[in-house]
């Protein structure tokens, strides 16, 4: 079991060996990471998902024939991800050891989560995001495996699920670096909104609706994905009231808002992740959060077994209303209706269509699965 805080959470390897996963590898467990010279992993290398499962494992010992070479002195960061949420909660979680580094170090090591597409193009799209969070050293990411004459390793000090708190450490080093020199700038009351993401991006059922009524009593549409790094952490300084659904954005409101700030969070699917968001959003900026869980339905695509990233949820909008009411984030008097069968078969027909699937109710599906392997009783 991983525990974020703990000694020897920054080691120093000479002669490390770096192996990225196997270029045939696929999948999130891949085996990765750094080996001492005589082959034995570096513990500090092992990235978590949560406290309980890793995301990598021990590599084998490479042949010394395909050994490339590095000389200096670097700092492993860990693997490094594309999609916005894994690399900023994930790929950021070792950046707290520049605070120590900065000086000492010519950049930071990546291993890619797989050894393909084209690396050199995600980490220039990821460069702002670096620079605006404080991870503004040079970045390269090991596709060999790889000698570094001189390696730090630090510790994760952050991950998903129960780890979504932070090392100390890794609290004290967003806090200080995390949209640093960016000036607050925005609407005081924002909806981080899901309906302009692209195709297999899940959300509500209904959304427009929902965004009609926030637009009534106030609220602005933010589309996180439409703006630079720069200008979401600009927004989310200068939010006083946010209302979201589970999402990654509420990772960067963690790190760069501030306890003036009040966030409701719409449960969109049945996984136990808002409880995550609400300890991050208390631990690093002490911001008033809470969960709105009023979700009817999972909307799932094809005949998916369980909610995902891509599915979509279905909330009850009377309760909703009452709770976002009761809790001052609104103050309208009249409740919000339900979805009539009209309005809740148009938008499945246009999420539908958008996804190039059919969306089933998750229940629909599991109890098809039962009658499937339901063995018949002998007479």
């Amino acid at each position: 079991m991983f525990a974020l805080d703990a000694e020897d959470d920054l080691v120093l390897v000479r002669n490390a060996i770096v192996v990225p996963p196997p270029t045939e590898g696929r999948g999130r467990q891949q085996a990765s990471g750094v080996l001492t010279p005589e082959g034995v992993m570096v513990e500090n290398s092992i990235s978590w998902s949560n406290s309980r499962e890793a995301v990598n494992s021990a590599p084998d010992m490479p042949e010394d024939d395909s050994l490339e070479a590095l000389g200096g002195s670097w700092m492993f960061g860990g693997i490094i991800y594309g999609h916005f949420g894994h690399f900023i909660v994930e790929t950021f979680a070792r950046a707290w050891a520049l605070s120590e580094l900065r000086d000492q170090v010519e950049g930071v090591i990546f291993t890619p989560k797989q050894v393909s597409g084209n690396i050199d193009n995600m980490l220039k799209a990821l460069r702002p995001l670096m620079d605006s969070l404080g991870l503004d050293l040079p970045v390269r990411c090991v596709l060999a495996p790889t000698v570094v004459e001189n390696l730090h390793v630090p510790r994760q000090g952050v991950g998903m699920g129960d780890l979504t708190t932070g090392s100390r450490k890794f609290r004290e080093f967003v806090n200080a670096n995390a949209g640093a020199g960016i000036a607050a700038d925005g609407p005081e009351r924002i909806y981080i909104s899901r309906s302009l993401l692209p195709p297999q991006r899940g959300g509500l059922v209904g959304e427009s609706m929902l965004e009609a009524y926030l637009a009534e009593e106030g609220y602005e549409m933010f589309h996180p994905q439409k703006h630079p790094a720069a200008v979401q952490i600009a927004q989310y300084k200068a939010a006083r009231d946010v209302i979201t659904v589970d999402c990654s954005p509420l990772h960067m409101l963690a790190y760069v808002g501030n306890a003036a700030q009040r966030t409701a969070i719409l449960t969109r699917r049945s996984m136990d992740f808002s409880p995550s968001f609400v300890r991050q959003l208390e631990a690093f900026k002490g911001i008033t959060a809470f969960e709105v869980n009023t979700l009817v339905q999972d909307w799932v695509p094809g005949r998916a077994m369980r909610p995902g990233r891509g599915s979509f949820g279905e909330m009850d909008f009377p309760r909703t209303w009452k709770a976002l009411r009761d809790r001052g984030m609104i103050k309208g008097d009249v409740p919000w209706p339900a979805l009539t069968d009209e309005q809740r078969e148009a938008d499945l027909a246009r999420i539908n269509e958008l996804h190039g699937t059919t969306f089933h109710p998750l229940t629909e599906n599991l109890e098809r699965q039962k009658q499937r392997t339901a063995v018949p009783l002998p007479e």
